[in-house]
C-alpha cells in the first residue's frame, strides 16, 4: 500500500499524504483526490449496471399471449432484439384465464391479454397496462353470399351459418350469451390456429366471430384472401362485445430496465 502511495505521489507530482509516526493523514490535495476517487468508484459502479444489462441472461424473458402472437408482436421483438442481441424472449400461446394463473404464479413474466368488463375482477393483484381496444365481429371470406350485405346482420342469417372458431375464453362466453338470446350456433371447427379457421371458412363456406384487432395484426394477413367484417343486429344486450388490450405483470414485480423497455414497445 505504502508503495503504490508513493507511486501515485510520484506520478501526480504532489503529497498526497502526511506521515508521522502515529499514522497517515490526507494533505488538502490528498483529500481532493479521494472526493474525487468516490466519484469514479460510483461510476463504475453504475457502468456495471449498464454492463449486466447486455449481458446473456440466464433465462429467456417469458410472456404469454392470447391466441396467435400478433404480428406486431414479431415484428417489435424483431426490432428490439436488432439493438440488444442478448435479449432473448419466451412466447407462450394461451387462454387469458390461463396467461393470468400464470403470471400470479410467477410462470410467465408478464402478459399480453384482452380483458372486458366481466373480467376486470380476475386482475387482482397485477398491474395492468392498456395498449389497445377492440370488439368482437362477424367474418366472411369475400366469395361468401354475405360478404356484400349492407348493414348489420339479422339473426336469422347468422343462425343459418356453419362457424370456425378459436378457442378462445371470450369468444365461448359471447357464443353463449349469443346462444341464450337466439339459438345455438351450428359449431364444426374449434382451433387455436387462424390458419385451420381460414381453410375451413374458405372450404366450407364458413362464417367466425373475431375480434377485430386479432384479423388486423393477424401473422398471416393476404389482400388476396381478404375477410369482411359484419356487424350483427339485436346484440345490444348480448354483453362483452368490447374488450381492452394490455400488458399484465405481479403488482410490485421488478423487472429490468431492458425488460421494462421491451414492455413498453409492445403495442396492438
Amino acid at each position: 500500500m505504502s508503495q503504490s502511495l508513493d507511486k501515485l505521489e510520484a506520478e501526480l507530482g504532489v503529497q498526497l499524504f502526511q506521515r508521522t509516526r502515529l499514522g497517515s493523514r490526507p494533505t488538502l490535495a490528498g483529500l481532493k483526490v479521494i472526493t474525487r476517487a468516490k466519484e469514479i468508484e460510483k461510476q463504475l459502479g453504475l457502468m456495471q449496471t449498464d454492463l449486466s444489462e447486455l449481458a446473456v441472461p440466464t433465462a429467456p424473458f417469458r410472456l404469454g399471449v392470447m391466441n396467435e402472437v400478433p404480428s406486431t408482436l414479431l415484428d417489435w421483438l424483431l426490432k428490439f432484439q436488432a439493438g440488444q442481441p442478448n435479449f432473448r424472449a419466451y412466447l407462450a400461446e394461451n387462454t387469458v384465464r390461463e396467461i393470468i394463473r400464470a403470471v400470479k404464479a410467477q410462470e410467465y413474466d408478464a402478459g399480453l391479454i384482452a380483458v372486458d368488463q366481466a373480467a376486470v375482477h380476475l386482475l387482482d393483484g397485477l398491474d395492468f397496462r392498456a395498449i389497445g381496444s377492440g370488439q368482437f365481429k362477424l367474418y366472411t371470406t369475400a366469395n361468401h353470399y354475405l360478404a356484400n350485405y349492407q348493414g348489420p346482420l339479422p339473426l336469422e342469417l347468422v343462425l343459418e351459418q356453419e362457424f370456425a372458431l378459436f378457442i378462445d375464453d371470450y369468444i365461448a362466453a359471447f357464443v353463449k350469451k349469443l346462444a341464450r338470446q337466439t339459438d345455438e350456433l351450428n359449431v364444426i371447427v374449434q382451433s387455436t390456429s387462424f390458419r385451420v379457421i381460414l381453410e375451413t371458412m374458405r372450404k366450407f363456406q364458413a362464417v367466425s366471430i373475431i375480434r377485430d384487432t386479432q384479423i388486423d395484426r393477424r401473422l398471416y394477413a393476404s389482400s388476396a384472401d381478404p375477410l369482411i367484417p359484419h356487424e350483427i343486429a339485436d346484440v345490444g344486450q348480448v354483453s362483452g362485445q368490447h374488450f381492452r388490450y394490455g400488458i399484465i405483470t405481479r403488482a410490485g414485480q421488478s423487472l429490468t430496465p431492458l425488460q421494462e423497455k421491451f414492455l413498453q414497445g409492445i403495442r396492438f
